[in-house]
């Protein structure tokens, strides 16, 4: 009786505690991923700062300035575009992270027929003890 309560204990811990560790291992790799395009879009985003602040130091005169003035609508508009091409990349990420925990959720509730034999399996053994001593 005791056996079969450690192995339902064990059990139960390991169909509570697998999927969480699942999870967490999934939430370990996407916070990477995340810091790791987070670390390029910061690089991105000083790099096209630096062209501009070299650009201004460029400036001699007022027809440098005119042209400069000129270029900025190009800039705001690569900037604009980089923005949505990030937000759009970050959302992607979310949507991936979030089906994939939503993939273990549904493991967790519907465990594979492989989990819901391996007791049985370990039932066997016992019962055979039983008939055994008898």
């Amino acid at each position: 009786m005791n056996d079969n309560l450690i192995e339902n204990l064990t059990a139960q811990a390991t169909s509570f505690y697998g999927p969480m560790g699942k999870i967490n291992a999934l939430m370990v790799s996407n916070i990477e991923k995340v810091a790791e395009f987070q670390l390029g879009a910061v690089k991105s985003y000083a790099e096209l700062a630096m062209k501009q602040w070299k650009q201004v130091a460029e400036i001699r005169d007022i027809d440098g300035l005119k042209d400069f003035g000129a270029s900025q609508s190009d800039v705001a508009s690569e900037l604009s575009q980089k923005i949505v091409e990030d937000m759009k990349a970050l959302g992607e990420m979310g949507m991936e992270f979030k089906s994939q925990v939503e993939e273990i959720v549904a493991e967790a509730k519907n465990p594979k027929e492989e989990t819901k034999e391996a007791p049985k399996a370990k039932a066997k053994p016992a019962a055979a003890k039983a008939d055994a001593k008898a």
